[in-house]
């Protein structure tokens, strides 16, 4: 998500911001910006590494807009990257105005090789039927659940069910806004598979991402080579 950072070196959250963009008519133009800041300083890593994806929130207005699915292509191609490391992500703030016409332009996303996920799932507009219909790769799970499966047993039904709603319609399942171990082990006893959140990593500029994802590399092969000395 998108960080507003003053030159007093202040950071506005993006709950104080994004809102205003949405209602005022500014996402759009601010989406493609970001998109092409963001393409442009992972490049490396992502001609690198053709496993590694970048991740954009997209409106549901944005996403039926004229001339949407073409512009994505330009802007991607211009950056000279994979589709398939691009991952849309539909955000749930909205409702989709035209299902039907939602499902056909990812339909036409996913034939061309990009991953669409439906964000926020479970608090926002997202009923079974939108999940169903709308035919994404991905549903993610909202940080409401993820905040107390460790207390509260309802949530982690919910969560169960989503991870047996998704298996079921070939989808993957992401846990937003994972902070603790104990949070990580219960998701991971409800079948999900992958996560994101602070217990990873705070959001980073990139230079520090980077790092930290070197670091982290670095850690693994260390660790792979111990296992097979051991072995």
């Amino acid at each position: 998500m998108a960080r507003w950072i003053r030159e007093d070196g202040t950071i506005i959250p993006p709950m104080n911001f994004i809102p205003l963009a949405e209602s005022s008519g500014r996402i759009e133009a601010m989406t493609w910006l970001i998109l092409r800041a963001a393409l442009k300083e992972m490049h490396p890593r992502l001609r690198e590494d053709k496993l590694f994806k970048l991740s954009v929130n997209v409106t549901p207005r944005h996403l039926l807009g004229d001339g949407f699915v073409e512009t994505l292509r330009r802007v991607v191609a211009a950056a000279k990257v994979s589709v398939r490391q691009i991952v849309l992500e539909v955000t749930e703030r909205s409702e989709l105005p035209d299902l039907d016409r939602a499902a056909a332009v990812v339909k036409e996303l996913r034939e061309l090789g990009f991953r669409v996920a439906m964000d926020d799932v479970g608090v926002g507009h997202s009923g079974l039927s939108q999940i169903k219909g709308l035919g994404v790769n991905t549903i993610k799970v909202d940080k409401f659940f993820v905040d107390t499966i460790t207390e509260d047993g309802s949530a982690a039904t919910i969560v169960r069910m989503l991870v047996r709603l998704a298996r079921d319609l070939g989808m993957t399942v992401i846990a937003e806004g994972i902070e603790t171990s104990d949070q990580v082990q219960a998701l991971i006893a409800c079948g999900v598979e992958e996560g994101q959140g602070y217990f990873v990593s705070p959001p980073l500029p990139f230079a520090k991402f980077d790092e930290l994802l070197k670091i982290r590399s670095a850690r693994a092969e260390a660790a792979v080579g111990q296992a097979a000395l051991v072995a």
